[in-house]
């Protein structure tokens, strides 16, 4: 999606109610053309990689070396899809957000979180980003700058969300549908050349600490792919991605696992009679 600096005139001049019920004035233009600057660089990534590097490009400007965007499953449930650091994953790589509390209370009224009385098992800031009446992305702060180009953390993240909303959307709604629109006719396997673009963005990312993945290699003996991915559909999450490489040989990415969980997972395929390896693949490899 193309920004435009034009689009930073409906923010300033204005202020921001914060929930202390303080107003802060807004910043001088230049702070906001800093902003403006910093997440335009987005338009340089693939829409499959949007959603990593946006966790990155947030933490550089909102002051934070631990950002987690999650990605909405449905009504109750949110998938990790990328982060800054541990820290950033400390609720975990799938929550079930309408728990949340308070949290969840200011999200779903389209507000800002601040975690004003600093619980440890919450994020300083969190924001939901709203498709028509339904929470689609979730990005959580969990350390912020108090001033960054002068200006509020709650300010800061209002402009910024304002500016990546549409970008963001759209990078969600397309992996959502990616594999739906690139299946092998007849099975929900990934088309070789749409696997391998989707693992270079998981191992790119990977290789820059924003995400974890585990290739899974399977020895197909007699069997073709169609034969094993029916089997091998119902020991995997809904966001992990099945396809082939290499003339047919079949593999599956778990999308946000590291090396122990890919472990108890391979052994769910072994007690289904299949044998696997888990590759070590870099992005350079493929």
């Amino acid at each position: 999606m193309k920004l435009y600096p034009e689009e930073l005139e409906t923010t300033e001049g204005t202020s921001v109610q914060l929930t202390t019920g303080e107003t802060e004035p807004a910043s001088s233009t230049d702070s906001w053309k800093s902003i403006y600057d910093i997440i335009s660089s987005l338009e340089k990534y693939k829409t499959e990689e949007v959603l990593f590097y946006a966790a990155e490009i947030l933490g550089k400007e909102m002051g934070s070396k631990n950002v987690a965007i999650y990605n909405v499953a449905n009504r109750e449930y949110a998938r990790l899809y990328s982060s800054t650091s541990l820290e950033a994953r400390r609720l975990g790589n799938s929550i079930k957000y309408i728990e949340l509390g308070e949290m969840y209370s200011e999200l779903k009224a389209g507000r800002i979180y601040v975690n004003e009385t600093n619980d440890a098992n919450r994020p300083a800031l969190a924001h939901a980003i709203y498709a028509e009446d339904d929470i689609r992305v979730i990005l959580m702060f969990w350390d912020v700058s108090s001033k960054k180009h002068g200006v509020s953390p709650v300010k800061r993240l209002t402009v910024i969300e304002t500016l990546l909303q549409n970008t963001l959307l759209y990078a969600s709604r397309y992996m959502s549908n990616f594999r739906r629109k690139n299946y092998l006719e007849g099975t929900n396997v990934l088309k070789e050349d749409t696997f391998r673009v989707l693992l270079k963005a998981f191992l790119d990312a990977k290789e820059k600490g924003l995400t974890e993945c585990v290739l899974v290699e399977f020895e197909m003996g007699y069997r073709d792919y169609k034969s094993i991915s029916i089997q091998a559909a119902c020991k995997i999450r809904l966001t992990d991605y099945m396809g082939v490489l290499n003339g047919g040989k079949f593999y599956i990415l778990l999308a946000n696992t590291d090396i122990k969980s890919a472990e108890i997972v391979q052994q769910r395929f072994k007690q289904i009679g299949f044998r696997t390896e888990l590759k070590d693949v870099h992005y350079k490899d493929l």
